[in-house]
Formats: structure tokens, sequence, C-alpha cells
């Protein structure tokens, strides 16, 4: 029998951490929407320590229970859930109780004639007020390099092919970037996407995102998506602008005092010089990387082919 027959339709990837005051209602509601459709629901344990793993024993002949040893971050999670399932389509829901089961088919409907769907929430849903000058900084960062606006950028409530999450598997990382890394992956590559709006509920439970050390982890963050998807963009408008003031403050002083060369404009226009080419090395690394894990991929999808014959 051909492997890719057995397959599902729709893997849904549900990362818990900490989470037994929701996961049965998540899980329930999951079931209810599933009933008798071909999918597949999955939820990893996240090294949680507050009896999540309780929580799911009576649903264990329902859905798929995968547990982390120690908890690897949110992204982690997400990563052991599309290498564990086989569905031709996967589907990522919280489980903190802020989505809404009712919204999986509107989903999967925009699957048969998308690649990739991302859900919208109404605005500033879920998001606390301290958080929300890092999250404003953030997404103007992603659509300046995604070169588009963007409704929303890190919602948890999304869906796409596996094996395109399998492409860039190895660039996303383990924590909770995940969502606007795989996001600018897509945006900024031939994929067809589209943004449908989804109903948000109050989570249960206590977020896990701590305002010092997230907001440091934001710094940082953004220096990597900068890095990662158009670091010539990005850096290029601040180099040509230093090249251009160093240059016209030399004119400048050339005309007005004749044949006399400033150190400060010669720095700046070398200073210019350097961050170009400096974006040019970064922009070759970047293509690289994706180059390289779009390879890794395709063996992982030969290997999962030689295991189903």
């Amino acid at each position: 029998m051909n492997a890719t027959s057995t397959r599902p339709q729709l893997g849904i990837i549900v990362p818990a951490f900490n989470e037994s005051k929701a996961l049965g209602g998540v899980v329930e509601a999951l079931l209810t929407a599933r009933g008798d459709q071909p999918w597949e629901i999955l939820v990893v344990d996240d090294g949680s320590t507050d009896g999540t793993s309780d929580a799911l024993r009576p649903y264990a002949d329902k859905i798929r229970i995968l547990r982390h040893a120690s908890n690897r971050g949110y992204g982690a999670s997400l990563k052991t859930g599309i290498i564990a399932t086989r569905a031709r389509d996967v589907l990522f829901f919280d489980a903190d109780g802020q989505h809404d089961a009712a919204d999986i088919p509107a989903f999967v409907e925009a699957l048969k004639s998308h690649e990739c769907v991302f859900g919208v929430r109404p605005p500033g849903a879920g998001i606390p007020v301290a958080r929300r000058p890092g999250k404003w900084l953030l997404h103007r960062l992603c659509e300046f390099l995604a070169n588009r606006r963007i409704p929303d950028i890190n919602c948890g409530f999304r869906a796409g092919r596996r094996r395109l999450y399998m492409r860039m598997l190895d660039l996303l990382p383990d924590g909770f970037s995940f969502s606007m890394t795989s996001l600018l992956y897509v945006l900024k590559s031939r994929f067809s996407f589209v943004f449908i709006p989804i109903r948000a509920h109050h989570r249960l439970g206590t977020s896990s995102v701590r305002i010092v050390r997230d907001g440091l982890r934001t710094s940082f963050l953004a220096l990597r998506l900068i890095m990662l998807f158009d670091p010539l963009r990005a850096l290029g408008y601040p180099a040509i602008l230093l090249i251009l003031i160093g240059a016209s403050y030399q004119t400048y002083i050339l005309y007005a005092t004749r044949l006399r060369i400033v150190g400060g404009a010669i720095l700046t226009i070398l200073s210019g010089m350097m961050l170009f080419l400096f974006a040019l090395l970064g922009d070759q690394v970047a293509s690289l990387r994706k180059e390289l894990s779009s390879h890794y991929s395709l063996l992982l999808e030969d290997s999962e082919e030689e295991d189903g014959a």
C-alpha cells in the first residue's frame, strides 16, 4: 500500500507547557471539531510540572501525546509535532484556551487554495499593556522586512503545508519567535498565503512571558530577523546614508578651504562602505542558510518515504 494513502489530511499540533487548567477543554473542543474528519491531534507536553500530563491521561486513546523530558520552548514543541506527524497539512493551536476550535474549518477550506493560512486576532487581543510597545516595534520591523502590511505577526493559530515547514525547520528558533520567523519566511518566499480573522478568548492560566527577560530577547530577535531575512535592505540604506554624509561634508570642506582633508568625513565614508560590505556578506550567508535548510528537509522527506515504503 502507498504510504501517502494512510496519511491523515490534517495534523493539529498543540504545544503545552503548564496548561493543566485549560488543556482538557481545549482537547475536548478539538475532538468535537474533528468529528469523523481524517485529522490527527498531537499534544506536545513541553516538560510541564503542573499536572498537565494528568489532564491528558483521559484522552490517551483519542490523541497522540508527545513529551519533552524538560522544557525546551514553544518553537521546539511545534517542531517536535511537525516531525512526528505525517499529515499533508499542519495546524498550530495554543493550549491556553485563547483560540476557538470552531474556526478550524475556515482554515481547512483556505488550505485548498493556499499553502499557508495565518490567523488574525482582534486588535489588542491577548497582549498585555506592558508588552505592547515591544510588539509595536517588532510589528513595524516585520512590515519593513516584508515590504507589506501584516495584520498579525505572531498569532499562534495558523496552518500550512507540512513540507513547507519542513523546509524552514532548521531556521526556526525553539522559543516564541517561531511564529514571526516562520511568517517572514513565507512572506519573503514565493508561497501562497492568506490571512483570515479569528475569534480570541481570554487565556486561562498564567503566561510564561516575562517583561524584562523577553524584552531583551525581543531586541536580539529583531537583530536576528534582520540578518536572516533582508540584511542588505536593512543595513544598506544606513550605509549609503553614511557614505553620502561623509562625501557631502568632505566636498563642502574642499570647496571652502581648498585641498583640506577632514578625518571625520573620511571615517564616515569608510564606515558606510564597511557597513555596506557587511550587509552584502550577511545577505549571502542568509541565502546559504536557507538553501542548506531546504536541502536538509529533502533528506528528511527521502528518509520518511523509505520508512513508509
